[in-house]
């Protein structure tokens, strides 16, 4: 079967760049042989950053940030302020919500940081999933921009163009100010990079590289597994050094059995007990599951927003539901979800609520019938959700083999809200006009984006 032609999706700055005779092939090997970025996110990198006007970052930044205020808002207004009810309807397991969450559901302070999967298709932005809280892969970005900055044409383009980028890192270090005025961050804080013993073998170079980026921004930075932070009367310590803050990198995912709980309940108990900072509570990953984002979506919640409300999430949001045998609303008709779903298998996603990094995702549009049916007729009514296909629009990139020709590339736009703005973007890319997953498993590449001014 002949496909159609992929749709291209062109701004001024990427015109104007491409037309300039780009040098594609330096400003990929400048972000490869970068030791930094090498030791952080290996050698796989486009041959051009993305381009954005400062507006549309502005207003890319505001709409996630009024989505964030809808998702820590669904608790009470719809399961009467009870976090653990809130977090059951998400998909959350009943080892998660006693790990996790207080007893009583009483909601933890959230702090206001996000890091979005966007497509951008014909009529905008569509966000696939919102990865919420301190476990973030994109905070090393600027090294990427640093990297490619350092090619003359790229640096002459983003001069004419008065081009900025966000640096998504001290970005963070200002939040954790504003989040813990106790802290004298003119001292010198000790802070400990946190992740689990499974994934911190693979981890670990990235923390490092996260370590050493710090540093000039005065604050000492220590890498480490939970297994190696030590909790006793006074304060928390990892290899003899008393800690200051904790940055969490272990996810609830990382808590499937007992023992799992026992290792983290230390941590998660020293800074309920005020013996040390905690960047982020587990429970702040709640409000990143996608089954809230199926909460906002679905019809049966609808008169519990209001109007610009429901723009924002129709605007933003693919139909989303949670998977379950029962009617929903589709095409503007009531439809037996399951029998729909299984009809329109080229049409739907099946994602995990909880999973990361494009794991437990199947592209109904790249599986056979029979394996669609069988994955869907496993998941009803566990949690996973349903998500209506994007169509992204593709980017023209140079190949990179000096003959100055192009190729088509989808980004996936990891588009960070910090605060209640936009706080920079870690995009991954691929040639592929009818991608799946966009991960490195697949092929995806690295790039970072340039922004006109954000007034």
């Amino acid at each position: 079967m002949t496909r159609p032609a992929p749709a291209f999706t062109e701004n001024a700055l990427t015109t104007a760049y491409l037309a300039g005779s780009p040098s594609a092939e330096a400003l990929a090997r400048l972000c490869a042989d970068d030791e930094p970025l090498r030791a952080a996110l290996g050698g796989n990198y486009l041959t051009r950053p993305v381009f954005l006007d400062g507006a549309v970052a502005r207003d890319i930044g505001q709409r996630l940030s009024g989505l964030y205020d809808l998702l820590l808002s669904l608790p009470e207004r719809l399961f009467g302020g009870d976090v653990r009810e809130f977090a059951a309807a998400a998909g959350w397991s009943p080892l998660q919500i006693a790990t996790s969450l207080r007893p009583d559901g009483r909601p933890r302070t959230v702090p206001r940081i996000a890091r979005s999967d966007l497509y951008q298709e014909a009529g905008g932005f569509k966000l696939l999933e919102l990865n919420v809280g301190s476990p973030l892969g994109g905070f090393d970005t600027p090294l990427i921009n640093r990297a490619m900055l350092r090619d003359e044409n790229l640096r002459r383009f983003v001069a004419e163009h008065r081009l900025e980028y966000a640096d998504t890192l001290q970005l963070l270090v200002a939040m954790w100010r504003e989040a813990f005025p106790a802290l004298d961050f003119a001292a010198s804080p000790v802070v400990a990079l946190v992740d689990w013993p499974t994934s911190y073998p693979y981890l670990e170079p990235r923390l490092r590289v996260m370590a050493d980026m710090l540093a000039p921004l005065g604050i000492e930075a220590i890498p480490c597994h939970a297994g190696e932070v030590e909790v006793g009367p006074d304060g928390v310590y990892v290899h003899g050094r008393r800690i200051d803050l904790v940055h969490r990198w272990f996810v609830s995912e990382d808590l499937v059995d007992p023992a799992d709980a026992a290792l983290a309940a230390p941590i998660l108990a020293a800074a309920d007990a005020g013996l040390v900072e905690l960047f982020a509570t587990l429970e702040t990953e709640l409000y990143g599951a996608k089954g809230c984002l199926a909460l906002v979506s679905d019809e049966r919640h609808r008169p519990s927003f209001d109007a610009a409300e429901l723009a924002l999430v129709d605007g933003l949001l693919p139909w989303t539901r949670m998977l379950a045998d029962r009617k929903v609303e589709a095409d503007g008709e009531q439809v037996d979800m399951l029998p729909y779903v299984l009809a329109h298998r080229e049409e739907f996603a099946l994602k995990a609520t909880a999973g990361h990094g494009g794991l437990d995702v199947l592209a109904g549009w790249q599986a056979e019938p029979e394996e669609w049916r069988a994955r869907v007729e496993a998941a009803t009514g566990g949690p996973y959700v349903v998500q209506r296909r994007v169509r992204p629009l593709v980017e023209r990139f140079p190949v990179g083999d000096g003959t100055g020709r192009t190729e088509p590339v989808v980004v996936n736009w990891g588009v960070f809200m910090i605060g209640h703005g936009y706080g920079g973007a870690f995009n991954r890319g691929i040639a592929n006009p009818e991608p799946g997953v966009i991960s490195l498993a697949n092929g995806a590449s690295f790039t970072t984006a340039f922004h006109t001014p954000v007034d």
